[in-house]
């Protein structure tokens, strides 16, 4: 009795060792396959190499641009007015003028300006703009040029996205 037993055990125990022998092996065929699929597929554009010079020049460049400029007349190129569910595009015809030395932000529609006191503080390549009063403003200028604008009235939100040029009042 004692031997079919001990007989039971070491034949359940090879069975045992035999399916998981068995699982392993599949288990790296399906990790090749899985690898050579990956391989096939990989439509990745290819990495370059990065020109470090040519990026601190630009860097460089920005910032110098960035704590040079006083007056700023940014025009948006493309909006949106984002509510609680969704945000949709907006055809924009109001642009800002960004003065550094009275540290005031103006949006104006045609002639009609509306000005707001302001921070403005440039880090790196950088000036990060923040207006006071009941038209919550955050607006970040690259340089002198380009510029991201997210305004909240309420609790939705104005997108704009565009370019700034040196202001001149007898230009502008």
């Amino acid at each position: 009795m004692k031997i079919k037993i001990l007989f039971v055990i070491a034949f359940s125990c090879s069975a045992m060792f035999a399916n998981l022998a068995n699982a392993k092996t599949q288990n790296n065929k399906l990790a090749d396959i899985k690898i050579n699929n990956q391989q096939d597929n990989d439509n990745r554009e290819e990495l370059h190499s990065v020109d470090l010079e040519k990026l601190y020049k630009d860097a460089e460049n920005y910032y110098k641009l960035a704590k040079v400029w006083q007056k700023l007349k940014c025009e948006p190129k493309s909006g949106f007015i984002c509510t609680k569910h969704e945000c949709k595009r907006k055809d924009i015809s109001a642009h800002i003028i960004l003065d550094k030395k009275n540290k005031t932000v103006s949006r104006c529609e045609n002639e009609n300006c509306e000005t707001f006191v302001a921070q403005f503080e440039q880090t790196g390549s950088f000036v990060n703009i923040q207006s006071k009063g009941p038209i919550g403003s955050l607006i970040r200028i690259l340089g002198d040029s380009r510029y991201k604008e997210i305004t909240t009235v309420g609790l939705d939100a104005y997108i704009a996205n565009g370019n700034c040029t040196i202001y001149n009042e007898e230009n502008n």
